[in-house]
């Protein structure tokens, strides 16, 4: 009892993070969505062009958030916003001081209390239930996040181990005394994981790495997630602590000085003829229709770039689109099988579909959402919850794994003095109706794991000439493919 006590203490106490990183993340946006639907109400702004109705939403959620009585101080900041008339700017002053009585303690800078900004974020919800019915709806949402009927994680600790242990009646577990037997369990725990685990195969492994297992696991039956302590070394423990590894040599040295001088040269600037020294630099951009395209330096094509003119050898371009990163990474493969052995229970498959929504804001309506959930809940942890279905997600994260291995050595070229110049757009690619998510955040990541990767702001690439970095003036003229100049 104590033990399912303490799952579901993590358990609640992991949903409570969600809630509140929930609310932490989206309430910005969804306050500017609101604003924006308020100004389309006037006169001044219906006909306004989309890109203008969002500077000014962003211009007085600001000014609401922050805090500030004069908004008209602002202004000077936002260089594509003019004064407007004076009716409009009472209007502006009135959506003000009504969105600060509303929104929650100001200034909105250190959300320690999330939940304190759910009645505001409820009326927002409730005003887009009632625009509805408008040509231009803004999409509802939840208040809270939503968990899918997939089996989730639990925390195992030596704690929660030791528990589980005496309820299955292990006789070595009840030899210890009633009184101190936690204590005693946890001063001699790594003995206990030892013999009832299998902790000792990967502990060898990470003590290769400097690491060590801090007696924690989440699993879900079929996948296990290892916690791992890597510490830090100090001045009293230096002699229980292996020696460092050695200092580079001179020639490795200037390697790597050199590659990190032309990295920061390519990155602010065009390369040079010097660049040709360096084994590989690739430029990278993220994008919504491909995961990426990038592409890989060449002094010669360089040269007929910085003279204007055509010539046979052209850069090395490299790219993943969306259809081959789902194939890699098994996500068509999980989602077929998932489809598959959903169909064959017509049941349960009948009562997912028509499961009430639960973006309302009515509280009677959300509570047929929880009725209807809770009377299939059984149903669909059964099946979600089964062995297949568990070894399928674990086959899709080694499939995940091995395609970004895939993607960093085509990006590397198995070298880690590999210079990646990454476009930080840092935009998610499924925020595009039509396109499919793909993981370009983590995938900076990952490459950060393996070679050198410079962020490269891409504000007015497309504008500026790619030879004398000057912004093109009439019709550009094509070369090497996709490639323009002045």
């Amino acid at each position: 009892m104590h033990c399912t006590v303490q799952i579901l203490n993590a358990a609640s106490l992991m949903a409570c993070t969600n809630a509140r990183n929930n609310i932490t993340t989206n309430y910005f946006s969804r306050t500017v969505r609101w604003i924006k639907l308020q100004l389309r109400q006037h006169a001044f702004f219906a006909n306004m062009e989309p890109g203008f109705v969002s500077s000014w939403a962003k211009f007085v959620c600001r000014a609401a958030g922050e805090n500030i009585t004069d908004i008209w101080e602002l202004l000077p900041r936002y260089t594509s916003l003019l004064p407007p008339p004076q009716h409009t700017m009472q209007y502006l002053e009135y959506l003000l001081v009504t969105m600060q009585q509303l929104m929650g303690p100001l200034p909105v800078t250190d959300q320690s209390q999330p939940e304190s900004y759910l009645p505001w974020l409820h009326m927002v919800l409730s005003d887009f239930e009632e625009a509805q019915d408008t040509p231009d709806a803004p999409r509802l949402f939840s208040m809270l996040p939503q968990s899918s009927n997939h089996t989730q994680f639990i925390t195992i600790s030596s704690t929660s181990l030791h528990k589980l242990l005496k309820a299955a009646g292990i006789a070595n577990v009840s030899s210890l005394s009633a009184n101190k037997g936690a204590k005693e369990f946890i001063q001699h725990q790594e003995s206990w994981w030892n013999q009832y685990t299998a902790c000792i195969n990967f502990s060898k492994r990470a003590q290769q790495s400097r690491r060590c297992f801090k007696f924690q696991v989440q699993t879900d039956g079929v996948s296990v997630s290892v916690l791992m302590f890597q510490p830090f070394a100090e001045a009293s423990t230096q002699t229980n602590i292996a020696p460092p590894p050695p200092p580079p040599g001179r020639k490795r040295k200037r390697q790597q000085q050199g590659s990190r001088a032309a990295a920061g040269e390519w990155v602010q600037g065009l390369p040079d003829r010097h660049l040709v020294q360096h084994p590989r630099i690739v430029g990278l951009d993220p994008g919504r229709k491909a995961l990426f395209t990038a592409v890989v330096h060449s002094q010669q094509a360089a040269d007929s770039l910085h003279g204007g003119r055509l010539c046979q050898s052209k850069y090395e371009s490299l790219s993943w689109s969306c259809s081959r990163w789902q194939e890699a990474s098994g996500i068509k493969f999980r989602l077929q099988k998932a489809e598959l052995w959903i169909s064959r229970k017509a049941d349960l498959n009948a009562a997912l579909l028509v499961t009430p929504t639960a973006k309302v804001a009515s509280s009677a309506q959300f509570l047929h959402h929880i009725r209807h959930r809770m009377q299939h809940t059984a149903a669909a942890h059964t099946h979600f919850g089964d062995r297949r279905h568990r070894q399928l997600r674990w086959r899709s994260f080694i499939k995940r794994q091995q395609a970004y291995s895939a993607i960093c050595k085509e990006i590397s070229g198995g070298s880690k003095d590999t210079v990646v110049a990454y476009g930080d757009a840092k935009f998610s690619s499924s925020c595009c109706k039509g396109n499919p998510s793909t993981p370009t955040v983590s995938l900076r990541r990952k490459l950060g794991h393996c070679c050198q990767v410079y962020d490269t702001d891409e504000f007015r690439t497309s504008r500026l000439c790619c030879a004398c970095k000057t912004a093109m003036d009439g019709m550009p003229l094509p070369l090497l493919g996709n490639t323009y100049l002045c």
